[in-house]
């Protein structure tokens, strides 16, 4: 008997990606015979290749429930409105389930990676099944070596090591199998549109310098009468990375940059869109001119480690009055550096709403300002 394990390989189509002024539109298949998403539709496109000879049809029109966008993309120099009112006190930086804030030009392309890693999924699972088989076959070989059968039977002899040999190349063949199980997608920019986007990729390398990357997950207002503390909001951060990763189940040419989420699903940017990433089928793709970035540099209170990369901009009280003196009443009162730091906000009318604090503010705003730039672009 030959060892043999289950084919449920598929065939995962390319896909193109137009990244333009008018937007971002997405070519899902093979010449001859592919589907189209824009942001007016979805359209079919038919032809016989090499002849010139082809017909394009509409499917479905844009979605009735159209979703408001931001026209303009504030400079990170001006400070600007929150497009959406802030809940008080308490202020939550959550995201939407990436599942639903998908853009309508992009919707071929989620589909396509989300298939590409459920293939992925199932071949992992035949790939460890057939380990275990060999790992069983080894076993059966070594018991049968201990007693005489194994010499005396040349024909049970054959067929162990046929069937190690068969489980070998089954293991191969999957390993390949999972290795091309993604996307292979192709981008089309002009070389203004390109040179932003060298720009920005290297203004992220010297991003990944800082000394420290805080996600802000939430922020309380603080009463100072009551706390006695210098300063006015509570904020829950936590220490994370940023990468130069892709998205599993995307293969391009193209470098893009992980931003890791510890309260939901990580960002994850290249030209022309975003994935929000929470995990194989768990993702939403968005134009990234639907997306709103603002920067501010902060004054923060620093109680823990002092990072070596940011600028200290003065000293408070642990326990100050009303205009920031030292309160008197505790003996143990003690000065804490005041930190200038740079924050990043992301959002989108989607439902992204992500921020970041890094250590090192004019790495971060050089980072968001290039980002702005890629971003006018395309809108």
């Amino acid at each position: 008997m030959g060892w043999s394990f289950r084919r449920r390989i598929k065939v995962i189509p390319g896909v193109y990606l137009n990244v333009s002024k008018r937007g971002v539109s997405t070519t899902v298949g093979v010449r001859g015979a592919s589907l189209t998403f824009r942001g007016d539709g979805k359209y079919a496109n038919v032809g016989i290749p090499g002849t010139g000879i082809s017909i394009r049809q509409k499917l479905s029109g844009r979605r009735s429930e159209n979703l408001s966008s931001f026209s303009d993309i504030p400079s990170v120099d001006i400070p600007q409105h929150d497009p959406s009112p802030t809940p008080s006190p308490d202020y939550a930086y959550v995201s939407s389930d990436p599942l639903d804030i998908t853009s309508e030009g992009l919707l071929g392309f989620q589909t396509a990676v989300i298939e590409a890693n459920k293939q992925t999924l199932i071949l992992k699972k035949d790939l460890a099944s057939i380990q275990f088989s060999i790992l069983l076959s080894q076993i059966s070989a070594i018991a049968l070596k201990c007693c005489i059968l194994y010499y005396l039977m040349p024909a049970l002899r054959r067929y162990i090591e046929q069937r190690l040999f068969a489980q070998s190349q089954a293991i191969v063949q999957v390993k390949d199998a999972i290795s091309g199980s993604s996307v292979s997608l192709e981008l089309e920019m002009d070389q203004d549109t390109a040179s932003k986007y060298n720009e920005f990729i290297a203004c992220f390398a010297d991003l990944l310098k800082s000394q420290f990357i805080w996600d802000i997950t939430s922020a309380s207002d603080i009463d100072r009468v009551k706390t006695r503390s210098a300063a006015n909001l509570e904020i829950s951060r936590s220490k994370t990375s940023f990468a130069l990763e892709s998205v599993p189940g995307i293969s391009s040419s193209y470098p893009s940059v992980r931003l890791r989420n510890l309260n939901g699903a990580d960002i994850f940017i290249y030209p022309g869109f975003f994935v929000m990433y929470n995990g194989p089928t768990q993702l939403g793709v968005l134009e990234l001119s639907s997306l709103w970035i603002s920067f501010e540099r902060s004054k923060f209170v620093e109680n823990e480690i002092v990072p070596l990369d940011s600028s200290r901009v003065g000293e408070v009280w642990e326990r100050s009055n009303k205009d920031g003196s030292r309160d008197k009443r505790y003996a143990d009162n003690k000065l804490i550096p005041l930190m200038e730091y740079g924050e990043i906000t992301f959002r989108s009318s989607s439902g992204v709403h992500e921020k970041y604090m890094i250590s090192n503010a004019r790495n971060a705003e050089r980072f968001a300002s290039s980002l702005t730039k890629f971003v006018s672009c395309l809108s």
